[in-house]
């Protein structure tokens, strides 16, 4: 068992380095890891007992039940954070090609999303397909599909609200709260590398996280025309209709 945990760990690094292996193998893994932490490594250990006659009380120098357990516990652990990372470096990287290669200051003016922004959209949703043949979700984003309607009229309500309050700022007071809102959005603090439970909201979760991350800091490196910035808000509103439900609110 203790192979089988060393084996599987392995993978993280060689799927990270060979594209032609797929990071689902690092989702079954992790799966294979935590059913035997659940229940396998007990009944094995038990069977080995009853075949080879073998008291555990008297032996104290088998193998811990408990250490195995723990062990596959962690590997199960590191295998489903590698997935994460390697799926969201993945989107990161059509997301990341696609503010870096366009010219910002000289586009026209939009029309649509861009059809990178539908193939990210799509790319997670496949992703969303295969976490759900392995891992249950746990109901923490049944409440946005529920509440669509009303989180739909909360935005507008919000922007209504957020036009009136810059509507009446002097230019002077524009520029402080322009400034301080704009430190405010690109200094915050965004774990994106942390721990992933084992369900698929979190997995998901944290998939989009690192892809958004790195989208927003592209956008930030990058000076926009007054197209490009309208481009930006039509991609980036169709990223939020259809990515939400993706996710866990982490309010």
């Amino acid at each position: 068992m203790h192979h089988l945990t060393a084996t599987a760990r392995s993978y993280c690094a060689i799927v990270a380095s060979d594209l032609k292996i797929p990071p689902t193998l690092l989702l079954l893994l992790s799966k294979l890891c935590l059913d035997f932490r659940n229940g396998s490594v007990s009944f094995l250990l038990s069977q080995t007992d009853e075949v080879f006659q073998i008291n555990p009380k008297q032996n104290v120098a088998l193998t811990n039940e408990n250490e195995i357990s723990m062990t596959m516990q962690e590997s199960a652990q590191e295998l489903l954070n590698s997935y994460v990372r390697i799926q969201g470096l993945n989107v990161s990287q059509m997301l990341r090609k696609s503010v870096e290669t366009r010219d910002w200051l000289h586009t026209i003016e939009p029309r649509t999303v861009r059809a990178v922004m539908k193939r990210v959209v799509e790319d997670i949703s496949a992703i969303d397909a295969t976490v759900a043949l392995l891992y249950e979700d746990q109901g923490n984003n049944t409440e946005h599909s529920s509440d669509s309607s009303r989180k739909t009229h909360s935005i507008s309500v919000s922007r209504h609200q957020y036009r009136s309050n810059w509507s009446s700022l002097t230019p002077n007071h524009l520029d402080s709260t322009l400034v301080s809102n704009m430190h405010k959005l690109f200094s915050e603090r965004i774990e994106i590398f942390s721990t992933v439970e084992f369900n698929k909201v979190s997995i998901l979760t944290g998939i989009i996280k690192i892809s958004l991350k790195t989208f927003m800091e592209c956008v930030r490196l990058k000076t926009f025309s007054k197209y490009g910035l309208q481009q930006i808000q039509v991609d980036t509103h169709y990223l939020q209709l259809y990515l939400w439900r993706f996710v866990a609110d982490e309010k």
